[in-house]
């Protein structure tokens, strides 16, 4: 079946599964980094490799052939295979150097971390720090990050961490919009009012569900990501629910929601990692600067 099988390697199959798993060529491209072309030269470069066609070329994407799916089930164990032992040996690295990934939210990453982060760089100059803002759930056991700061209710059982508090929600606005339409003081006044509401995925966070739920709220705008709110809110046009980490300049919080909503904020690693100098400090270091933040202990819950 393969014609020249010493001349596959893993960056063959890497692209091979990026593609397997995106469905597209420009979704593929953005996980690898590498351009739109980089990657359709690659899949064809293997499948003539190969001689064996692994995808259907369809109007709306790439679909795994009968070939191509057998072919993604043996990459997907090699790379898992790959991914435990390079968690296996970076967990018995003790020395406080070297590279640390970690991932939070936009809210945390811009208004609290990056500060933590100055003063950990400066304690520990021999760690280099990579923050990735995201709200994805980047996948620890595959190394696309060291350690995730999250809000959830129950973290992955394979993750370990600490849960550092937890936030209620609340409805917020800006000054120009109470002068304009006055200040609702209660849910049900809230129907008076403009409101802004979630699009896409955010759409299925419990404190949305749970609005949508009480009033059938008609949203005036919408935005895709909690910050994204956050600005049309201080914006002046109209009213957002969002959790208390979601503070900026100009914004008045009216009320806490009822019934309480609370976002629970952790912070996670690999089992295999906690045994890594550099993640154990920065872990420790995060947690203790969370805890101490006047800012956040104003406005959590802490368990």
């Amino acid at each position: 079946m393969i014609a020249n099988k010493h001349s596959l390697n893993w960056d063959d199959l890497r692209f091979f599964l990026a593609v397997a798993e995106q469905g597209t060529l420009s979704a593929a491209s953005r996980i690898l980094n590498v351009n739109h072309s980089t990657v359709f030269r690659r899949i064809n470069q293997l499948e003539d490799t190969i001689a064996v066609r692994l995808f259907e070329r369809l109007a709306d994407g790439y679909q795994l052939t009968q070939a191509g799916e057998e072919m993604a089930q043996h990459v997907v164990r090699v790379r898992n295979e790959v991914d435990a032992l390079a968690l296996q040996v970076i967990g018995k690295d003790v020395q406080p150097a070297g590279v640390v990934r970690i991932t939070a939210p936009d809210s945390f990453a811009y208004h609290y971390i990056n500060h933590y982060l100055a003063l950990f760089c400066k304690q520990y100059p021999g760690i280099n720090v990579e923050l990735n803002v995201s709200n994805e759930n980047l996948d620890i056991s595959r190394r696309e990050t060291d350690i995730a700061v999250r809000s959830t209710s129950s973290p992955p059982q394979h993750l370990i961490g600490k849960k550092i508090f937890s936030l209620p929600w609340a409805f917020y606005t800006s000054k120009k919009y109470l002068r304009a339409r006055g200040t609702p003081t209660s849910m049900a006044a809230l129907s008076e009012h403009d409101l802004i509401g979630p699009d896409g995925r955010i759409a299925q966070l419990k404190a949305f569900q749970v609005l949508n739920k009480a009033l059938e709220p008609n949203y005036r705008l919408r935005g895709n990501n909690l910050m994204a709110i956050a600005s049309l809110a201080t914006a002046g046009n109209g009213i957002a629910l969002l959790p208390d980490d979601q503070v900026y300049t100009g914004m008045n919080r009216l009320f806490t929601m009822t019934p309480l909503v609370t976002s629970d904020i952790w912070i996670l690693t690999h089992p295999e990692l906690r045994a890594t100098e550099r993640v154990r400090l920065l872990m420790n270091f995060l947690v203790e600067c969370f805890r101490a933040d006047k800012k956040l202990i104003a406005l959590a819950i802490h368990s």
